[in-house]
């Protein structure tokens, strides 16, 4: 009977094992080998300053340009303050100003040539991020338009500045221009064009998810797409491509890192983030046109390392806020005060996992089979005690009276 009743317990133990589809072997520490800045993108451990930064560094080269118009970088400060700080009018206002001034210069100059780019690059950046502050309104689409032109400029002049991130944000604005139609459709379009089938039926080259993926990161890291549910839903799809740089295994790229890029779609959906496509749904509705990479069981090793590494990276950038509020209060400025970091000490950035989704899944259904086990063999066993002492007590009983 007991030979029987594990062989039931084994039986029920296999059919669960069966129901699961088995990740590569590639670990989430294997898989970011090699790409720092995709782990910082996915997770938020970059950097950000707080707004008395910008607002310091505004007053003073405001200041400074009042006597030196001249100087380029100036203005390009100027600029990205004012964005930081949500002033899109006066953002562009210091691109317009710089212009009036690279117009007084010879254009096949190297260093002139460099700031051509780096004013349409800006500019079109801070329209698009003003368009979208304001509403993303799509009556004032001409505004995006301007913006996309002002990137392919950019891009004209030089093509693989910030690891491609123009190529990515010129593309996702003209998504957003044009976008995808998602009716009676299983997935939310990604800005990438890519389909789910692409992937699995590996039309689309390592290489060129590769480019993709460091692109994106660039949008994330240096860009304003932290909170751009559409950039890390691109982001799962590249990655899950990208095996550049490491032994693939069979069920596609780095499927691991694609996980932690869902899983931060759902987190910004969870917070009121949408999509940029005019008839994308919300909420619940929105999650479930978000797929993970198509594989079971993850959450089991990934989502309880993703919540750790969200949180240690929340609480990196509070202290580091912290430290820089401090000083910054005291009139210090990093742009001018050589020891501005003295005393600063970042904790360590945490390891990633260094077991795989399969190893991490073969442990969990080893407890599943102990506990079928002992609940098939056991409790049979257990029920086969009391009755077997009952009728012991009983029998005893019987002979003493």
């Amino acid at each position: 009977m007991i030979r029987s009743l594990a062989a039931l317990a084994l039986m029920i133990s296999s059919q669960l094992s069966a129901e699961a589809c088995l990740w590569d072997r590639d670990t989430p520490a294997e898989e970011a080998s090699g790409m720092p800045e995709v782990v910082a993108a996915l997770t938020g451990r970059f950097t950000r300053n707080p707004p008395l930064y910008y607002e310091m560094r505004l007053a003073r080269v405001s200041r400074h340009l009042q006597s030196h118009p001249d100087d380029l970088a100036a203005y390009d400060d100027a600029g990205v303050a004012c964005d930081r700080l949500g002033l899109g009018d006066e953002a562009i206002s210091w691109m317009d100003r710089k212009w009036v001034e690279l117009e007084k210069l010879d254009s096949s100059r190297p260093e002139v040539r460099e700031h051509r780019y780096r004013y349409h690059a800006n500019l079109g950046t801070f329209l698009i991020h003003r368009w979208a502050r304001q509403g993303a309104d799509r009556s004032r689409l001409d505004e995006l338009e301007s913006a996309c032109d002002e990137i392919a400029k950019a891009l004209e002049i030089n093509p693989d500045a910030h690891f491609g991130r123009e190529k990515y944000q010129l593309q996702a604005m003209k998504w957003i221009v044009n976008p995808p139609q998602i009716d009676n459709s299983q997935y939310l379009p990604n800005l990438l064009d890519w389909s789910f089938q692409d992937i699995y039926s590996e039309l689309t080259e390592p290489e060129e998810a590769n480019e993709a993926v460091r692109g994106l990161a660039g949008l994330i890291v240096l860009g304003d797409a932290w909170e751009s549910v559409d950039v890390f839903h691109a982001l799962n799809v590249a990655l899950q491509r990208n095996s550049t740089g490491y032994s693939r295994g069979r069920d596609g790229g780095r499927n691991s890192l694609a996980y932690f890029a869902w899983l931060r779609c759902m987190e910004l959906v969870d917070s009121g983030q949408h999509s940029f496509l005019p008839d994308a749904p919300k909420g619940e509705n929105l999650k479930a046109l978000l797929p993970p990479p198509d594989f079971v069981k993850a959450e089991l090793l990934l989502d309880p390392a993703y919540r750790q590494l969200r949180t240690e990276a929340d609480a990196w950038h509070a202290e580091r806020v912290a430290f820089m509020s401090r000083r910054l209060q005291t009139g210090r400025h990093p742009d001018t005060d050589p020891s501005f970091w003295d005393g600063y000490t970042a904790r360590p950035a945490p390891e990633l996992p260094s077991s795989s989704v399969p190893d991490a899944y073969n442990e969990w259904m080893e407890r599943r089979r102990t506990l079928v086990l002992l609940v098939v063999v056991g409790v049979p066993l257990l029920l086969t005690g009391l009755v077997l002492g009952t009728w012991i007590v009983r029998k005893s009983k019987a002979r003493l009276a």
